[in-house]
């Protein structure tokens, strides 16, 4: 299960979800609310609101329950993809993690549904599009998303089943929560640890230091209620809770009367109203629920300064640089809709882009490397919050930063803004609207949540266009009005935080002294007989883990349902000005998106090694005609951005063959295509790639952002490692995108000059901003599809060069087939593991049958020996594109151990019971990913990118379904087995120094560590 635990952290400038959300495509303008009206009672509800909103082509029916006084809220939609969710107002008032781990136990088991985790059986259940449960600072929602009307039903009936009726059971809470328990479960001798799924995890969590920071920084600048506390959990405090206290607060908060429930798409509105009144609503009685509400902040009349300690970052490109600042603004009531459009605008004035004053004063100053992810406007909260958070920073910048910040605002005060900022933002705001996504009811749900949770107006808040509306009004009578909120929110507003963080180079040290004392602690509380009750308690667990389940008493769909035949968009390959492109009409809204690929086979290595930074700078540094600040000015106001990205993409016939590339992207409004086309024939013909300072900034910029993160993406970055021992295509981009990429930028970044960087690649852009390796793809509505191909044909007349054939393939090898480690030192307190196994490709006959085993081995074999015995917060298995076998675990307390569990997974398929249930299962599971819901703009792609065709799918699909017991037998012992002949192995790991690794010499274990790289560094 995903958290979202009480880390406010977000994206730089994602912004107030409710104004961004992005459409799917509706097949007609009109939903039907089958004659709904104000006032109407429908099994037990009345309805309180039925609005239309144009601009989102739905209908907004409000509604709350009469006996519990339960609020839901449906939105009508023509789109297949229906959401439900439940959720509660959860403000716990102190750091033991209640509502996380709540959240985690309801899902372990219920009235109806007596088995453990019916939530994660269900998963291969089910072809939920989406499924999972969250955490936030003051909410605990339960969501889920279908195409499959009978599915929606099922996955309801556990839903509501599970936050109403749970068992929550003391073993389950031991089991997610925390306990304590012997390190050998068979010897009362051996010692006592603290284990737990959500122990784990937090600790994992607060592996990053960014996540520290974040927290810190919500604590303090909202100190009085419950945002002072972290919902998910301090690993330190977890150990206070107490399973009576847990059961107490499900009492309190999860009853109707507190809970807000949502649904979305086109499946009946009735349906839900009886299911969810007749089953679970109608015996309740409403309850007073204002124990749960939030309070306005009380403001600070002078501001504060706050300090954090972190643990040293390894991979930081400047060992002095790693401190970190922000300066933070309470701001208004989440409830002002219009105030929230207003700071969310401001912000992207402030912030986005190299226009932005603040990225003047800051980035480009070289006082930071870069914003930390806490930039922005956060509207999830109470009470919102305007930061401006900095990384790469030295400690003694920190009053420098404080006073530049001031003079910032006062200048913005002063000068205002540019008219055509300001239509550039707005201009993003219109092309998001319009933006299509597949998950438009998923995504609209996440908006609301928060405004919701604080009782505001939901049917106003979606109301876009006419908050819009009113501050172009408002700037019109009063051109200074964006100064005046400048002033008001940020020059004058006293509730102003700064907070700093610096590293401890013995930070983990000490929190490892402070865990013991909480063991040890608990520990001289216990009496012998407690002492002895830990062990029988750590027995009984297991023995409650390895149960036999009947599961007959989950619902289930089967492979029966899984529709016939893959869904198929047509698509016309033609060529313009010779270059290939793929053209698909589909109902895009009045959006065109385009793609590109370059080839890039023909570089040497060390060019190829440079295509990430060239990705990430090329758009960005200007043109002969604009420097880059009108040049980004000029894509925000005309496109959604000129992007550029690196391309991997295996062969389907070869595990050796993979084609590599650039892939270059963009999208806009149709009546801009001519614009964008422009564009595009501008950077290509003009790029400016000698402004060696913008190069320089951007560089420290990308380092700086890549040695964030790692732990937050440890098992994907520990997958990519281990894969790259044994796939030459996953070897590639191990180079180019892995620890191996973010290890080399930090070595670039370090470097004294940048210059012979630069020079390379200006040599790449001579190199491929040409005809010679191109092709395309465009989705677009049919209506404006001459005009927008004669723009591209004007793009492509005006490139060097001549259409040289189809981009050749990479034939690459792997020398070594013994089986190798790479262990990457990084002071985490858990660990991200992998093995990788090389297989086959997509086409061969063995693919299906692997795909299958990989979600049998997840579910049934991986999940009860990694996560629920061993307390690590996920692992699982999976075939990858390289046609590679992958496990993996994720905040792992026992690496090593799970290593033995992932090398006894050939004795565990031989040996399991497997009945067809389990083959249709997995089944379903991986038909969830096949079959899922592809946008508009998305349509094709799979053809284009990676030259499966829609008959490609639909045989793979056919195979699935055939897949047999005998098949997965077969290839388990095939690719299993181990020392199976001629099958390479990989592994990876990234956590704490283990020696025990080191004592697997068949394994041939090569450990990286930064610190040594960092002092070569230091004495060369």
């Amino acid at each position: 299960m995903l958290t979202r635990f009480s880390l406010a952290k977000r994206a730089l400038l994602d912004g107030p979800r409710r104004f961004l959300a992005s459409q799917a495509s509706p097949s007609v303008l009109q939903c039907k609310t089958n004659n709904i009206r104000e006032h109407d009672v429908i099994h037990g509800f009345v309805v309180d609101e039925v609005e239309r909103i144009n601009e989102m082509y739905l209908d907004a029916i409000r509604l709350t329950h009469i006996g519990t006084g339960a609020q839901y809220i449906h939105l009508n939609r023509d789109d297949s993809n229906n959401v439900f969710s439940l959720g509660f107002r959860t403000t716990p008032m102190n750091s033991t993690g209640l509502p996380h781990i709540l959240e985690h136990i309801t899902l372990c088991g219920s009235e109806k549904y007596p088995v453990s985790d019916p939530f994660m059986k269900m998963l291969r259940r089910s072809m939920a599009t989406f499924m999972n449960a969250m955490t936030g600072p003051d909410y605990t929602i339960y969501p889920f998303s279908t195409q499959n009307q009978k599915d929606y039903k099922n996955l309801q009936s556990v839903y509501a089943d599970a936050v109403f009726k749970p068992r929550l059971r003391e073993t389950d809470f031991y089991q997610e929560g925390w306990r304590l328990e012997h390190t050998d479960l068979n010897d009362n001798k051996s010692p006592i640890i603290i284990k737990g799924v959500v122990y784990n995890e937090m600790k994992g969590v607060f592996n990053e230091n960014q996540s520290i920071f974040s927290e810190k920084l919500l604590n303090a600048i909202l100190p009085s209620h419950t945002y002072g506390v972290c919902s998910g959990g301090e690993p330190l405090v977890i150990p206070q809770l107490t399973h009576q206290a847990l059961k107490d607060f499900h009492s309190q908060y999860y009853h109707p009367s507190n809970s807000r429930i949502f649904s979305y798409g086109n499946f009946p509105l009735e349906d839900h109203l009886k299911f969810i009144n007749d089953m679970y609503l109608s015996s309740s009685q409403k309850i007073d629920i204002s124990s749960s509400r939030v309070p306005s902040e009380k403001r600070w009349t002078t501001p504060r300064h706050e300090h954090v300690a972190c643990r040293p970052d390894p991979m930081a490109p400047d060992a002095s640089r790693q401190n970190s600042i922000a300066i933070a603004h309470l701001c208004n009531d989440i409830t002002d809709n219009q105030a929230t459009l207003e700071l969310h605008i401001l912000s992207e004035l402030l912030l986005k882009g190299p226009t932005a004053a603040f990225y003047k004063s800051f980035i480009e100053s070289n006082l930071a490397t870069g914003f930390g992810p806490f930039t922005g406007y956060d509207s999830q909260l109470k009470d919102t919050i305007f930061s401006v958070s900095l990384q790469g920073v030295r400690s003694e910048d920190f009053d420098k930063i404080e006073k530049t910040y001031d003079e910032t605002v006062q200048q913005v005060i002063d000068n205002g803004f540019d008219k055509d900022h300001i239509e550039a933002v707005l201009h993003g705001i219109e092309l998001r609207m319009k933006h299509q996504t597949s998950s438009f009811g998923m995504n609209l749900l996440f908006s609301l949540t928060s405004i919701w949770n604080h009782d505001g107006d939901l049917i106003e808040s979606m109301k876009i266009n006419k908050s819009i509306k009113n501050l172009t009004e408002k700037i019109e009578n009063n051109p200074k009005y964006l100064n005046n909120l400048v002033e008001k929110y940020f020059l004058k507003n006293t509730h102003k935080l700064v907070l700093t963080m610096s590293p401890e180079e013995d930070y983990d040290v000490k929190f490892s002294m402070a865990e013991e004392k909480v063991l040890n602690d608990k520990l001289k509380e216990c009496t012998q007989e407690e002492r002895e009750k830990i062990f029988e308690a750590g027995k009984f667990l297991r023995a409650e883990q390895e149960k036999k389940e009947d599961l007959s008493i989950l619902p289930t769909l089967k492979v029966t349902d899984i529709k016939e035949d893959v869904d198929r968009y047509d698509t016309d390959d033609v060529k313009i000005v010779d270059i290939p492109v793929q053209i698909s009409i589909q109902p895009t809204n009045g959006v065109s998106y385009y793609r590109g690929i370059l080839g890039t086979n023909e570089l040497s290595n060390e060019l190829k090694q440079l295509i990430p930074i060239f990705t990430n700078v090329i758009a960005k540094m200007g043109t002969k005609s604009h420097n880059y600040r009108e040049f980004d000015r000029l894509c925000q106001l005309k496109t959604g951005g000129l992007s550029f990205s690196s391309h991997v993409a295996e062969d389907k016939n070869s595990i050796s063959k993979y084609e590599e590339g650039i892939i270059i992207s963009s999208y806009c409004l149709d009546n801009n295509a001519d614009k964008m086309w422009n564009l595009w024939t501008e950077l290509f013909n003009e790029v400016d790639l000698n402004d060696y300072k913008r190069f320089e900034t951007l560089v420290k910029t990308i380092a700086g952002d890549l040695s964030n993160g790692i732990a937050d993406s440890g098992h994907h970055y520990a997958m990519s490692s281990a894969a790259g021992l044994v796939s030459p295509a996953a070897s590639f981009k191990e180079s180019i995108g892995g620890l191996e990429y973010v290890g080399r930028m930090k070595r670039i970044a370090q470097e004294k000059s940048l210059m012979p960087v630069l020079e390379k690649i200006q040599e790449i852009r001579n190199r491929i901003f040409n005809k010679s390796n191109l092709r395309s793809a465009i989705n677009l509505s049919g209506d404006n599809k001459d005009k927008v191909l004669a723009g591209m044909s004007g793009f492509y007349s005006s490139l060097n060069g001549n259409y040289q054939g189809s981009i050749q393939m990479t034939d690459g090898q792997i020398e070594q087939n013994n089986e190798v480690g790479i262990h990457h030192i990084m002071p985490y307190t858990t660990n991200y593991s992998s093995k990788a196994i090389s297989t086959v490709p997509y086409t061969h006959e063995d693919y299906p049958a692997l795909k299958i085993l990989a979600k049998i081995i997840s579910t049934a074999y991986l999940l009860p020996e990694v996560r629920e015995k061993e307390g690590a917060y996920g692992s699982g298995a999976s075939l990858s594109s390289e046609g590679v076998f992958l496990f993996y675990s994720f905040r792992d307390p026992n690496s090593t151990k799970t290593f033995d569990t992932f090398d006894r997974t050939y004795d565990f398929v031989r040996t399991y019971d497997f009945k067809q249930t389990d083959l249709d299962e997995a089944k379903l599971g991986v038909f969830q990913q096949i079959d899922s819901p592809v946008s508009p703009g998305n349509r094709g792609l799979l053809k284009f990118t990676y030259n499966i065709t829609d008959d490609d799918v639909q045989a793979q699909r056919l195979k699935l379904k055939a897949v047999t017991r005998e098949d997965i037998l077969r290839v388990a012992e095939k690719y299993l087995l181990p020392g199976a002949p001629g099958i390479r192995v990989g592994r990876a790991m990234i956590g704490a120094p283990n020696a025990d690794l080191l004592s697997r010499k068949t394994e041939n274990w090569h450990v990286i560590s930064q610190e040594e790289d960092n002092e070569l560094r230091a004495a060369e």
